[in-house]
């Protein structure tokens, strides 16, 4: 958790400016709704790619799936990651819910054909838009970092919030 605070703390100092249009959009509104701005942080790439956006938009600037919160596709995801995708594909396939993970297998894939590879599910979105209501309420933009995490094709999505008087 100490990393993940650090790494909130570097990419708000190096992006304040990039952040600040958004901050000062956000202090100007009297009310919470789904036009509220967001800043959506891709700190996988050098030099990061801020997105901003509004809370409605966060699933079209975020790939998100409808499949990934189900446990059999975390468990693979899980396996994935110790053994590497043509054995953890193979024992999923092969094992005691293999119709189940078939089904959910291909409608992740199609997915991912779709719109790329899914950051998060749609309800980590909504989770996100309630704590947008409670970040304006404080004065706070609600903001997204996706970052890399150990295995080169892993990610890490940090959600946090940033005072808008202060940005701006």
């Amino acid at each position: 958790m100490e990393d993940h605070d650090h790494l909130v703390r570097q990419l708000i100092s190096a992006l304040r400016d990039d952040m600040s249009e958004a901050g000062r959009e956000l202090k100007n509104r009297s009310a919470w709704d789904l036009q509220c701005p967001i800043v959506i942080i891709d700190a996988r790439t050098n030099p990061h790619r801020i997105v901003r956006t509004s809370v409605r938009g966060i699933t079209g600037a975020i790939a998100t799936s409808n499949v990934i919160d189900d446990p059999l596709i975390r468990s693979f995801l899980e396996r994935f990651r110790e053994v590497g995708a043509d054995e953890a594909l193979d024992e999923f396939m092969h094992g005691s819910e293999a119709e189940r993970f078939a089904e959910l297998w291909d409608i992740y894939n199609d997915e991912t054909q779709q719109q790329g590879l899914a950051v998060w599910s749609h309800s980590d979105a909504a989770k996100f838009v309630l704590k947008s209501k409670s970040c304006f309420d404080e004065g706070q933009l609600a903001c997204i970092a996706i970052t890399k995490a150990h295995d080169r094709d892993a990610h890490d999505v940090l959600t946090f919030s940033v005072d808008a008087c202060w940005l701006s």
